[in-house]
C-alpha cells in the first residue's frame, strides 16, 4: 500500500512539473521562419551554453555572431547584431487558446541604433500567430520586462535628419512612455 501511494505521488509530481512550459523549450522549438538567421541547432546550442555556464554565442547563417544575453524561465534577450535585438516573454493565458497552449509568447524585435524601432508579435507557445492588440501596433520602441509581464513603449519623434557627406545624423527625443499590462488575455494601457 505504501509503495502504491509513493508511486501515485511520484506520478502526480512528474505530471505537474512536465506541464510547466519554459521559454528555453519554446525558443528551441521555434520555427526557423520566425528568426531566419538562427537555425534550430543554433538555438539548441545557445540554451546548452547557458546551462553549462558558457557564453551563449553562435555563428548565424550569415556567419555573423548572435548572442543569447539573458535566459530565465519566462524571458530571454538575444543580440542578433549591433542593430537587431530580440526579446521574448512567456505569458500565462487565462483563456483557452486554439492549439491547447497555456501560454502566449510575446516577441519584440528592435531594429536600428538611433533611432530605434520595434515590432511586436504574439504567438501561442506552439508558435501559432495570435492577433495583435491595437495598443501594440506601430513602430514605437518597445521593451519587455524580465521581472514581470509589463511592456514599456516609448514614442520617439524625429526632430532632425540630414545627410552630411556620407554620414547621416539623427536626433530624437523621448516624448511619452506607455506601460502596458498583461491581463491574461491581452495587453492593455494602465
Amino acid at each position: 500500500m505504501m509503495n502504491r501511494l509513493f508511486a501515485l505521488c511520484f506520478a502526480m509530481a512528474s505530471f505537474i512539473t512536465a506541464g510547466a512550459v519554459e521559454i528555453k523549450d519554446v525558443f528551441s522549438a521555434m520555427p526557423d521562419s520566425v528568426l531566419p538567421t538562427l537555425t534550430r541547432n543554433n538555438r539548441l546550442d545557445m540554451v546548452d551554453f547557458v546551462a553549462s555556464g558558457m557564453k551563449a554565442e553562435v555563428s548565424d547563417v550569415f556567419d555573423g555572431k548572435a548572442t543569447l544575453d539573458t535566459l530565465t524561465a519566462d524571458y530571454l534577450h538575444l543580440t542578433l547584431s549591433e542593430a537587431v535585438k530580440v526579446e521574448m516573454k512567456l505569458l500565462k493565458s487565462s483563456v483557452a487558446l486554439a492549439d491547447s497552449s497555456e501560454c502566449v509568447v510575446c516577441l519584440v524585435m528592435s531594429y536600428g541604433v538611433k533611432p530605434k524601432e520595434s515590432s511586436v508579435s504574439l504567438f501561442t507557445a506552439k508558435w501559432k500567430p495570435l492577433p495583435l492588440p491595437e495598443v501594440l501596433e506601430g513602430g514605437e520602441v518597445t521593451t519587455l520586462s524580465p521581472l514581470n509581464t509589463d511592456i514599456v513603449r516609448r514614442h520617439v519623434d524625429l526632430i532632425e535628419y540630414r545627410e552630411e557627406e556620407e554620414e547621416k545624423e539623427t536626433k530624437s527625443t523621448d516624448s511619452k512612455l506607455t506601460i502596458l499590462k498583461w491581463n491574461g488575455r491581452t495587453y492593455n494601457k494602465n
